[in-house]
C-alpha cells in the first residue's frame, strides 16, 4: 500500500537514480508525491514519464516535502548538506550512504536543530544485493519510522 507522504529525493551518485526508480516501480508513494530537482539529469532520467514532480531546483524540492532522501557518498555528503542546512528544518532527513561513518551525529553537526535525522547505511553482500541498516535520531516521530524505511528498502529489495 502506498505511503501518503511527500518525498524529495536529492543528491547524487549511483544510488540516486536507483532510489527514484525503485520508489516509483514499487509504488511506495504515488508519483505525484515525489519531488526531484530539474538540475539533476540523473534524477530526471530516472523519473521520466512517471508523473514525479520536477522542481526548479533542490531547494524547491525540499520545501515541498516532508521527508528528504539525500543520496551521497561520505566525501560528498557534507557538500550536499551545506546549502540545505537551513531549509531542511522541520523535515525528516534520511541520508542514504554506503559508509557507516555518515551517521546521525555526523549529519546533526551539519544541519540546524529541529531536523529529524535518520541515517540509512547501505550494505552489499557478496552477490551485490543491497540491504540497509538504520540509525534513527531520538526526535524522529515514531509514526514516520516505517515510511522512511519503506522508501529506502524499496531499493534494497531488488
Amino acid at each position: 500500500m502506498p505511503q501518503n507522504v511527500l518525498v524529495a529525493v536529492i543528491g547524487g551518485g549511483e544510488y540516486l537514480p536507483r532510489m527514484i526508480r525503485a520508489i516509483l516501480d514499487k509504488n511506495v508513494i504515488p508519483a505525484r508525491n515525489l519531488f526531484i530537482s530539474s538540475k539533476s539529469e540523473a534524477a530526471k532520467a530516472a523519473a521520466e514519464g512517471s508523473g514525479a514532480v520536477v522542481c526548479e531546483d533542490t531547494f524547491a524540492a525540499v520545501l515541498k516535502s516532508e521527508i528528504v532522501l539525500l543520496c551521497a557518498s561520505r566525501r560528498e555528503m557534507a557538500t550536499e548538506l551545506a546549502p540545505l542546512s537551513q531549509c531542511i528544518q522541520k523535515r525528516i532527513l534520511v541520508t542514504v550512504c554506503d559508509d557507516a561513518r555518515v551517521n546521525v551525529e555526523f549529519v546533526g553537526e551539519r544541519v540546524v536543530s529541529g531536523t529529524e535525522l535518520i541515517a540509512a547505511t547501505l550494505h552489499k553482500d557478496e552477490d551485490g544485493k543491497l540491504s540497509a541498516s538504520y540509525e534513527i535520531g531520538k526526535n524522529v516521530r515514531l509514526f514516520l519510522h516505517q515510511p522512511c524505511r519503506d522508501l529506502v528498502n524499496a531499493m534494497c529489495e531488488d
